[in-house]
């Protein structure tokens, strides 16, 4: 290889690799100051939003840092965030209590397990440092960010279901055992480090491939983490670990030694094939793209750099830890490092920022190793005391009365004396649309936005849980009369409600839940919760009444009575939630809260207006341009109709609409669609969002000031909505 502008080449032959990865090359990263830099920053946002970290993650100060072992070829501008998000994988895989699959519900893209609901910091923190990764990562590269978190989803869902299964064989084992030790999720962030997008047939291509690579990485994980494995077993009711090693005792009835070597020699066979694999490939698809022989190469060096890493790394091996959160590892790594290797492949140019190559001639294996650290650099035993680490390298591891008055003898009768039998009615009927309608796939904005507003707010759970109750139902009785009084035929893609049940059907449960919205509202512990529902319901719905009488009588508002509408119509549950959320907080605060969930509000609805028109997936979801079929006065047809020196044909076709009854032909849209565009109404909405969204990114600044706290969760929630 030439020489490599990210990493340098160093002997592997000097660790004593155990029987690991013969005939690999090791590489590792120029700059791992940086991976550091990213490992304390995780580690301090942890500490700052969930509690302490007394696991180790990525750090080892004397081979070497995982995220520079592993991914050599990480784009340095990356490699903070790389490591960072490697670090959170490592910290959550330490905390996480694996459960059945139904008590981690929430969906979210990095969730923990059951402990997340039942400790509120965790849960809030989590979200907090989810938040940041998530809006930092599709920030830089939306695209290598979407296969990340697919592939975290998919490790998250493997692991909950398998965990407690029965394995029988080595291939069904490894079945499992290859997204639980989170190969290919570090795989998905190996290519977003190295700013790489396979495509689906590429990824086809290459699915044979890289089975051996990641069963050999999961092999070499179960061999180095037994021992600390072992002993989290001994603890009172624990289960035997779930590691090849183990299973090899039972499967074969032999030692633990004798199990080791038959793991290491399995491994030996997968890293044998993955070479002869990666050299099939690349002569059947002579001759081979740049970017697919570098990804290949990156593979490889995971293998290696794996195996390194673990043979003295502090999350495994008690002797060699020291304070995690300290940021010692640059001191220390330089203090023991031997002088930078160079290969006969590498010219004698000087190394960019700090030689990073560490080679202990005298101490290469764990066999032969005592602690690199004495008493005065750090206090090894006062951390290994509280520290355990789990088994994988990134593991996942989320009202009837009770009786009647007889009218004849005007006497109290039992309920069930007077209809004669038992009830026999129930509230499936009622409650079908409702259900219905929730089931269908949401992106959950507003639950997301009353967890945002909580960072600041810091209510408790139960109560915060009380507020969603109210704005759930709300939210979920507005649909259902939307569609109908706007004449939807679907929602999210499906059939709309009174599609599927009836209009008077869906009316009536779409009713019965604003009920329990106001019932639920008499629960929540909130002086005047109910005066305050009441109100945000009464705005909504006049902005309502305003609404369809515009489009009734296609009368076009000013753009300042769009705005109030807006404000009264959708800003309403917004408010609603954001009044119930901040009771307890200073004037200042819930004022600006107020004001902050208002202009919220609004480009909420404008956004929706504009992907009304412009967006594939409103298109797929709800139909082409349908707020035309509606009729609809939008934000971008008020723009038009106000300002455009030539309104006649948008005009006559929405009287056409309004004489015909029925939805317009795709011509139609198009041409009102085409005359928009050309008076420059869908360039001045979206001018209008961006200006709303600066004033919103400026409130969001105010508040975080006037609380000291970051609020990463909404600011994803915001990017996520931006157009």
């Amino acid at each position: 290889m030439e020489r490599d502008e990210t990493s340098v080449l160093v002997d592997i032959s000097q660790y004593d690799t155990q029987g690991f990865c013969p005939g690999y090359q090791l590489r590792r990263h120029r700059y791992e100051s940086l991976a550091n830099a990213g490992c304390q920053e995780a580690r301090q946002d942890w500490i700052r939003y969930i509690g302490p970290a007394a696991e180790f993650g990525n750090c080892n100060p004397i081979n070497g840092n995982f995220t520079a072992n592993v991914l050599p070829f990480c784009k340095p501008e990356r490699l903070k965030l790389v490591a960072y998000v490697l670090e959170y994988a490592f910290l959550h895989d330490s905390v996480v209590e694996l459960v059945t699959p139904d008590t981690t519900k929430d969906g979210d893209d990095f969730s923990l397990g059951e402990r997340e609901i039942t400790e509120e910091t965790v849960k809030s923190g989590r979200k907090q440092i989810q938040a940041k990764m998530m809006l930092q990562l599709t920030s830089m590269d939306p695209v290598c960010a979407e296969r990340v978190l697919d592939v975290w989803k998919t490790m998250l869902s493997t692991t909950r279901t398998d965990k407690t299964k029965d394995f029988s064989t080595l291939d069904e084992y490894l079945d499992f055992r290859i997204v639980d030790t989170g190969a290919p999720f570090v795989e998905a962030i190996m290519l977003f480090g190295m700013g790489m997008t396979l495509t689906k047939e590429e990824d086809a291509k290459l699915a044979h491939v890289l089975r051996p690579c990641f069963a050999a990485l999961a092999l070499a994980n179960d061999y180095f983490s037994l021992d600390k494995e072992w002993e989290e077993a001994r603890q009172p009711g624990c289960s035997k670990p779930l590691n090849a090693v183990w299973l090899n005792v039972q499967w074969h009835g032999v030692d633990m030694a004798i199990a080791k070597t038959l793991v290491r020699e399995a491994a030996n066979r997968y890293e044998s094939q993955f070479v002869q694999f990666c050299d099939d490939f690349r002569k059947t698809n002579s001759p081979i793209s740049n970017k697919l022989d570098r990804y290949l190469q990156g593979m490889a060096c995971q293998v290696s750099g794996n195996v390194v890493w673990s043979l003295n790394c502090p999350r495994y091996y008690p002797d060699f830890r020291y304070d995690p959160n300290a940021g010692m590892e640059d001191i220390l790594t330089a203090r023991y490092r031997a002088p930078l290797p160079k290969s006969e492949e590498e010219d004698e140019e000087e190394v960019d920022g700090p030689p990073t190559a560490v080679v202990d001639r005298r101490h290469g294996s764990v066999d032969s190793t005592i602690s690199y650290f004495s008493e005065s650099d750090v206090s090894a035993s006062e951390y290994s005391r509280g520290s355990s680490s789990r088994n994988s390298s990134v593991s996942v591891v989320s009202v009837y009365s009770d009786g009647g008055e007889d009218e004849v003898t005007n006497t109290k009768l039992p309920r069930e004396e007077l209809l004669g039998m038992e009830e026999l009615l129930g509230m499936e009927h009622l409650n079908a649309p409702v259900e219905y309608i929730t089931s269908l796939p949401s992106k959950g904005v507003r639950n997301t936005f009353i967890d945002a507003l909580n960072l600041w707010a810091s209510l408790p759970e139960e109560l915060l849980s009380r507020i969603k109750g109210v704005v759930d139902q709300l939210h979920t009785a507005s649909l259902l009369f939307d569609d109908i009084e706007d004449g939807s035929e679907l929602r999210r893609g499906f059939p709309a409600a009174h599609g599927v049940f009836g209009t008077p059907q869906t009316i009536n449960a779409a009713s019965f839940a604003v009920v329990e919205a106001i019932s639920k509202a008499s629960e929540v512990p909130i002086p005047g919760a109910v005066g305050i529902t009441l109100k945000q319901l009464r705005d909504l719905h006049i902005g309502q009444s305003y609404d369809l009488h515009w489009t009734r009588h296609t009368l076009c508002p000013t753009e300042e009575e769009y705005m109030e509408m807006v404000n009264k119509k959708t800003g309403g549950l917004f408010r609603l939630l954001s009044r119930l959320v901040s009771t307890n907080m200073s004037d200042s605060m819930s004022i600006e809260i107020d004001s902050l969930v208002s202009q919220v509000g609004i480009y909420f609805q404008i956004r929706d207006d504009y992907q009304n028109l412009n967006s594939e997936e409103y298109t797929s979801q709800k139909g082409f341009c349908e707020d035309l079929d509606e009729g609809k006065l939008s934000f971008p047809l008020v723009h038009h109709l106000n300002t455009a020196k030539n309104t006649l044909q948008v005009r006559e076709i929405l009287k056409q609409r309004r004489t015909d009854g029925t939805g317009l032909s795709l011509p139609l849209k198009r041409l009102v669609l085409e005359c928009l565009k050309d008076a420059g109404s869908m360039e001045y909405t979206l001018e209008t969002l961006n200006r709303t969204r600066k004033h919103i990114d400026e409130a969001i600044g105010r508040l975080e000031r006037m609380t000291g706290k970051k609020n990463w969760v909404l600011r994803l929630c915001m990017e996520k909505l931006r157009v």
